[in-house]
């Protein structure tokens, strides 16, 4: 019996980018982030990490370029966590 992810032709990929931000960030730091069509949801979060971006894009590949030309290159993040998953249906 197939699944919907067997019957898909292209597979789909997102991620959950966990973000912490440098001492002194403003409140508004991910602002820029906004105009950004792959981020489908942004969480500010306790504990460990300040913030935790949902994005929506086609494979792993994709998913690290975008998070190094977009997201670290926000001179208020110290460090990026991504988790990657693949939606089966």
């Amino acid at each position: 019996m197939a699944t919907e992810a067997q019957k898909s032709a292209e597979p789909h990929w997102g991620a959950w980018i966990w973000i912490k931000w440098k001492p002194g960030a403003p409140e508004d730091a991910w602002g820029e982030w906004k105009k950004h069509p792959e981020i489908k949801e942004a969480w500010s979060t306790s504990g460990s990490w300040d913030c935790c971006l949902w994005i929506d894009l086609d494979n792993p590949d994709d998913i690290e370029k975008f998070v190094w030309r977009e997201i670290r290159k926000n001179k208020w993040v110290e460090k990026t966590e991504t988790y990657w998953a693949k939606k089966w249906w």
